[in-house]
């Protein structure tokens, strides 16, 4: 089965979805014949039908993931012989194979930005001079802890309102962040991908724990996953400042709100997405006008089976 197909059969998309992202691979093609088709589910997450993570789950779940070993002698990057003995250094340094590559010299940080980006709609982001908000300390490590962090070879770094933004080493750590996110709906979560020498770095800041006591790897059992909690995703609030262009923070929203629905009683609805996305973009509209405010903030109340967005200037 075809990406679109095994997102489909999942419930992540429709069939028009699909059509939609068709369509926009073909207008591509079009402008631009000699560049190479783009994978289609980068396309379905730049039209805002699907997270990265989601798509990363699908084609994690059907064995049907392309590898950064496989795109780099696909382009022409690297040798298939230069990969592999790549795979062989980074393994005996017990460090991921994005920064075994970059450490090495044989892809640059710009190839990998690109190359990460085009597999996975992640950029990687080279992050010096990097400072942790005191402020918003608690908060991130509440949400990983310590052990789980190097374990994951992942972080919690930035806090901005409601949204987490967490550095990331390997693809791989794309399914842990997934099932993270689940864990704290009251939080949107984004990614993005950091050199093993800088999370160690910011990994010893942000827990005050020098390297060498981190907890040794080892098989964690299988953790039964939480249900969601109704409280937290009635706390979830985000600000807008342009609908046209906020289409993560909508989509969020969105999922956020049928979640509310489903835990209260109610039946899962799906392909509202364009609807909704409408009723955000007349609301922000409504209230600019009145208050000549331009960010409004939407959250949500509960009432009986029912959940109503609430949409103020935020002051």
């Amino acid at each position: 089965m075809k990406t679109g197909e095994l997102l489909a059969k999942e419930g992540f998309i429709s069939q028009d979805d699909i059509h939609k992202a068709l369509l926009l691979q073909e207008k591509e093609q079009a402008t631009s014949p000699l560049n190479k088709k783009r994978l289609f589910g980068m396309i379905l997450c730049d039209l805002n039908l699907i997270t990265p993570w989601d798509n990363y789950y699908v084609l994690h779940k059907y064995n049907r993931l392309q590898s950064i070993q496989s795109a780099l002698v696909s382009k022409k990057i690297l040798t298939r012989e230069v990969v592999e003995r790549s795979e062989k250094d980074a393994q005996q340094q017990n460090i991921p194979l994005i920064s075994s590559l970059i450490d090495s010299g044989l892809v640059s940080t710009n190839e990998m930005h690109i190359l990460l980006s085009d597999l996975f709609h992640i950029p990687f982001k080279s992050i010096n001079n990097f400072i942790y908000d005191k402020k918003d300390i608690a908060v991130l490590i509440q949400t990983l802890d310590k052990q789980k962090s190097w374990e994951n070879k992942s972080m919690p770094l930035v806090l901005k309102n409601n949204t987490i933004l967490f550095g990331i080493t390997d693809p791989e750590n794309i399914l842990f962040i997934r099932n993270l996110n689940d864990l704290f709906p009251q939080y949107r979560f984004k990614t993005v991908f950091i050199s093993f020498s800088w999370f160690s770095k910011l990994h010893n800041e942000l827990y005050e724990s020098d390297r060498t006591t981190a907890p040794a790897k080892v098989p964690a059992p299988p953790a039964r996953k939480k249900p969601l909690d109704l409280s937290l995703l009635l706390n979830f609030k985000t600000s807008i400042k342009d609908p046209e262009q906020d289409n993560d923070a909508i989509q969020t929203l969105y999922e956020r709100y049928e979640l509310i629905r489903q835990l209260i009683g109610n039946s899962k609805r799906v392909d509202l997405q364009n609807e909704f996305k409408e009723f955000v973009i007349q609301t922000h509209r409504n209230i600019t006008q009145k208050y000549h405010n331009q960010i409004i903030e939407f959250s949500f109340k509960k009432e009986n089976r029912d959940v109503k967005i609430i949409a103020f200037p935020k002051t």
